[in-house]
């Protein structure tokens, strides 16, 4: 699996001194820049992770302003995120979650299948571009199931919606379910492309309406479009005002279901809209749209509940943190929940036994 960097002037530029200026100096690899409990993560852990979001970075097709946009902030980014793993590991391990050997090798083959690779070959490529091996990709995925263990037990089994809430939402924003007047077409094109002079290009439209309207359009369009006078018919679906160009719209505004609009002219040549359906504008009713609805609450409310659980497991754990000068306000607007209370020293001093 091929992929090359989309990097180009300033952005190489910009990881280059990213990458340089995050390789530690020899005394320094394994100085701790946080505990979380029984977990602990090195100077070095932190480099690699932020190391291997730079090089994802160069790797995206994202724009150039929003890459150097995060390049600027990788080192932030990587501490906070290395400390929210690192607070739901260690609960995954006061929980006893382990993930089996067949659970593994499922989550393996779907992670191979998602980027389309069929052949050993192809997967140790794909690991060699990555920076990762065949062991540390197995890390990474038993550490992404603990998570998802630990927010099932603990997060989403704990999220419920009620009938009463989905209907109080739904009385209140009437609005937001409200559909517009719309009208369901199908159309024919007698072709400018024909080669028929303007006279009798109108004859032709003037006798595919004619049959259109009759129901009897199928096997006239056959024939014309084999010739290539006209285009057979064209679906164009729920249409609303507005979506049409103005002159096909008000060649249909007076139209009754099953009618036919007259041949207008507009790009390709003499347009003739059959009206199938009208659809006035009306609020949903809640039977259409409850699945819709209890989906988006539930999402929201977990969404919610996490960024809770997420300071309440940083509430009782026992935090040391003395992380990097670039990293150091990883802990602003942690989890969209405030600033934790992390202990905190002067890089380069090793912190000591304190409780969180």
């Amino acid at each position: 699996m091929t992929r090359q960097s989309t990097l180009k002037g300033g952005s190489i530029l910009l990881v280059a001194a990213v990458l340089s200026a995050t390789v530690p100096a020899v005394g320094e690899v394994n100085r701790v820049v946080l505990r979380v409990n029984d977990r602990i993560a090195t100077l070095v852990d932190y480099e690699n992770l932020k190391n291997e979001r730079v090089r994802g970075l160069a790797r995206s097709e994202m724009s150039e302003e929003e890459r150097q946009r995060q390049l600027a902030g990788v080192g932030i980014d990587t501490m906070r995120n290395l400390f929210q793993e690192m607070l739901l590991l260690s609960r995954a391990d006061q929980l006893e979650v382990r993930i089996g050997p067949s659970q593994m090798q499922e989550a393996v083959e779907s992670t191979k299948k998602s980027f389309g690779i069929d052949t050993d070959e192809d997967f140790e490529e794909a690991l060699r571009q990555s920076g990762l091996t065949r062991e540390s990709l197995r890390e990474q995925i038993e550490s992404s199931l603990r998570i998802q263990e630990v927010f099932g037990l603990e997060v989403y089994s704990q999220v419920g919606v009620e009938e009463e809430d989905l209907r109080r939402y739904y009385g209140s924003h009437p609005d937001e379910f409200r559909t517009t007047a719309a009208v369901l077409l199908r159309e024919v094109i007698a072709l400018e492309s024909s080669g028929l002079d303007e006279a009798a290009l109108s004859d032709l439209a003037a006798k595919v309406r004619e049959a259109m309207a009759a129901g009897k359009a199928d096997q006239l369009l056959a024939e014309t479009q084999v010739d290539g006078l006209t285009t057979g018919w064209i679906d164009l679906g729920w249409v609303e005002s507005g979506d049409l160009d103005p002159q096909l719209e008000a060649a249909i505004a007076d139209v009754e279901a099953g009618g036919v609009s007259e041949p207008t002219a507009a790009r390709g040549g003499l347009h003739l809209l059959q009206v199938l359906e009208h659809r006035d504008a009306r609020v949903r009713e809640f039977a259409e749209i409850r699945e819709q609805l209890e989906l988006a609450e539930r999402s929201r409310r977990i969404e919610k509940r996490q960024a809770e659980y997420l300071r309440e497991l940083e509430d009782a754990a026992f935090i040391v943190a003395n992380p990097p000068p670039e990293a150091a306000d990883f802990r602003a607007e942690w989890a969209g929940v405030g600033q934790p209370a992390f202990i905190e020293r002067p890089d380069g001093v090793e912190p000591e036994s304190e409780s969180g």
